[in-house]
């Protein structure tokens, strides 16, 4: 089987949007409000979760610090 067999590639399974990641949130919430789940491995899964989170609701772009020809010090 070549690894490129098929042409049709889904682009969408392997993004996280925001409502699947907060849902998952919610998810972990109520696991940790249970009991069922180690504080450690709570807070590694929700750190991960709002990476996830804010890489779904935000597009930030960098600004530039200084224009071609303001170099500080020059």
């Amino acid at each position: 089987m070549n690894v490129r067999e098929n042409d049709n590639l889904d682009r969408g399974t392997g993004v996280f949007d925001a409502e699947y990641t907060a849902a998952s949130i919610a998810e972990l919430e109520a696991q940790q409000e249970r009991g069922e789940i180690e504080p450690r491995a709570y807070l590694i899964k929700k750190q991960a979760l709002v990476r996830l989170y804010l890489k779904a609701t935000t597009k930030p772009q960098r600004k530039r610090r200084y224009e071609d020809d303001e170099f500080p010090g020059c």
